[in-house]
């Protein structure tokens, strides 16, 4: 039998077609060995031009590996390849000097910079071969190379974990801060839903820490700018990253804690930008999934190890006091009942942590359904029971023990409390005002000055950062508690402010020191700052004229002995706590308070229904 005599390969002097244009060594044979491998039709016919300025152009003539396809220009977050190799030394910084958030990667990124990583064994682009013909070789190529978004970095990624398990953690302790470290570590290889918690979590704690403008935290964590003075990466960037990563998941079919817990991040985005119908939508589409993976059931906890059941209690309850504290301020219903058991102290692994969050989930625990109910159908309407907001007040103004708990915890918990007791002050006022209500459940008048005292106090004794890390929430909770004030010493009389200010504080004194902390609040002046002004400016003396421009210069002046005289109480608010506990008892105690007509509340134009629910 003969055999084919073998081909003859010619030699010449240039590199072929395909290899000169992808810039690979060419055995300069016809063909060659990298388009006989490539199954590529092998031509010298490029007429080669005198050297000169090299200009970069992409020929899709094979399949690129997802992880080199990088090539989009669009003015996104890159993942760059020189990240630093200690989690630590980026913990305060949101991107190398050396190397811009903004920067394409390199084409090989996952280059084998080490045998033994994963990445080092995949093929090369070069030696992946095309499924069909040659002469679909470069249709199908280019359908391999559709665009794919570029990613957040390894250091904008590890920056903002750390933030958040830093000061964020002890209010939200529903993640894992070694599988946050690790993932960060590698974006690219992240699933798509993996992906998008992290991009929600970094958003969440960019947005509510405030970081695009003054750093509210005590650290020296500044974001790298451009020359231009302009920030690499922004809250609102880093909230258009994550609702494009989430687009790419099924939320539908693949609902998970992970997916839940990126709908409450994107939640408290944009609550936290005051952008109540998107959070709503969020909190909602996390609301949902809670009853989808049966959270709100006690019996399926027996399904899952005890840790992994653990975490799905914090979610679970995380969830709870969310959804209630929201409700509260924006006249919605709730959903969640507290139907399962509370997280374990001693067994977890910071029993300190976990008391703090059971005290916080205690203090929701006290409102009722029918309290939402009520209040989310308007109120008032006659056709559901009223709440017994002087029994709610009552069981919330009994002091709590919070020794050891940690400072973020505890301006959380004793402010929470504080603030509740005003929203149910609020609704007694209101309930006063209508036909037919009894006076035995309207509370006292002055309860918003002791509540207010107690507050100061608080704050008077906590650190910048504590309070800041509270974001958009705790400025609306002092705005309403500095407004209940400003009604209370409008309403009374001078002769009644001033056996007041004898007997308790003066609230004139609480008015300041509540403008003085929303003035610098989160590093700048709170969104709520001038309507709270505004609501202060006769109580106080102001001239009418005035501006939030020209009134916070003043602000250096507040009232001697204010701050002094609030942090004077190092049990913080136990003994504010005391005096409403008392309160609630005897209202009888403190008949030296100008007594006023209830009907001239609403007449005053600033305590009427809707104002109590904040809608």
């Amino acid at each position: 039998m003969d055999l084919a005599p073998p081909s003859t390969k010619s030699s010449t002097n240039q590199a072929c077609d395909n290899c000169r244009r992808r810039k690979i060594k060419c055995s300069r044979e016809l063909p060659c060995d990298k388009c006989q491998r490539l199954l590529l039709s092998c031509s010298y016919s490029d007429v080669l031009r005198r050297k000169g300025p090299k200009f970069r152009t992409l020929y899709p003539l094979a399949p690129i590996h997802p992880l080199s396809a990088r090539n989009d220009t669009r003015d996104q977050f890159y993942v760059d390849k020189n990240n630093c190799s200690d989690p630590a030394a980026s913990q305060y910084r949101l991107s190398s000097p050396t190397s811009p958030a903004f920067a394409v990667s390199d084409a090989h990124y996952a280059s084998s910079q080490d045998a033994s990583d994963t990445l080092s064994q995949l093929p090369p682009p070069e030696l992946v071969s095309s499924p069909d013909s040659t002469d679909s070789t470069a249709d199908w190529a280019q359908s391999q190379i559709s665009p794919q978004s570029p990613r957040l970095t390894r250091q904008i990624l590890l920056a903002h974990v750390n933030v958040y398990l830093k000061y964020l953690f002890p209010i939200m302790p529903v993640v894992r801060g070694e599988e946050l470290h690790r993932d960060s570590q590698q974006p690219e290889l992240l699933s798509p839903s993996r992906y998008a918690f992290l991009a929600s979590l970094c958003a969440a704690t960019h947005i509510q820490l405030k970081l695009d403008g003054s750093t509210p935290v005590p650290d020296p964590l500044r974001l790298q700018s451009l020359d231009d003075g302009h920030s690499l990466v922004s809250g609102e960037k880093l909230l258009a990253e994550a609702v494009r990563a989430r687009r790419e998941c099924d939320i539908v079919e693949d609902i998970s804690i992970e997916s839940l817990l990126t709908s409450f991040f994107l939640f408290a985005s944009y609550g936290n930008l005051d952008k109540q119908s998107q959070a709503w939508f969020y909190l909602c589409q996390a609301t949902s999934m809670v009853f989808t993976l049966g959270l709100h059931r006690e019996s399926k906890y027996a399904e899952y190890p005890p840790e992994e059941a653990e975490e799905r209690r914090r979610v679970f309850w995380l969830l709870f006091i969310t959804e209630r504290g929201y409700a509260l301020q924006q006249s919605k219903p709730v959903m969640l009942r507290s139907s399962i058991h509370k997280p374990q102290v001693l067994c977890s692994e910071d029993p300190i942590l976990a008391y703090g969050f059971i005290n916080l989930i205690n203090i929701f625990d006290k409102l009722t359904a029918n309290l939402y109910d009520w209040i989310s159908a308007g109120g008032g309407d006659g056709l559901l029971e009223r709440p017994p907001t002087s029994v709610i007040q009552s069981s919330l103004c009994k002091p709590i023990s919070l020794d050891g708990v940690l400072e973020i915890q505890q301006v959380d918990i004793l402010i929470t409390q504080q603030w509740l007791q005003s929203m149910m002050w609020k609704l007694s006022m209101s309930h006063a005002t209508q036909p037919g209500s009894r006076d035995d459940s309207v509370l006292p008048f002055h309860l918003p000055v002791l509540v207010g005292k107690a507050v100061m106090s608080v704050i008077g004794s906590a650190s910048q950062g504590a309070v800041d890390a509270h974001g958009i929430g705790m400025e609306q909770k002092l705005f309403d508690m500095g407004s209940s004030v400003a009604d209370v010493t409008r309403s009374l009389g001078s002769k009644a402010v001033d056996r007041l200010a004898e007997s308790t504080i003066d609230p004139r004194e609480l008015l300041w020191g509540i403008l003085h902390t929303l003035s610098q609040i989160r590093g700048s002046p709170s969104y709520l700052f001038p309507d709270l002004l505004g609501r202060c400016k006769s109580v106080l003396g102001l001239d009418c004229s005035i501006t939030t421009g020209n009134f916070l210069p003043t602000l250096g002046a507040v009232p001697p002995n204010q701050v002094s005289a609030w942090a004077i109480q190092h049990g913080w608010d136990s003994f504010a706590n005391q005096n409403l506990h008392e309160v609630s008892e005897d209202e009888g105690k403190h008949n030296d308070i100008e007594a006023l007509p209830m009907s001239a509340i609403s007449h005053s134009g600033e305590m009427g229904f809707s104002d109590c629910l904040l809608s």
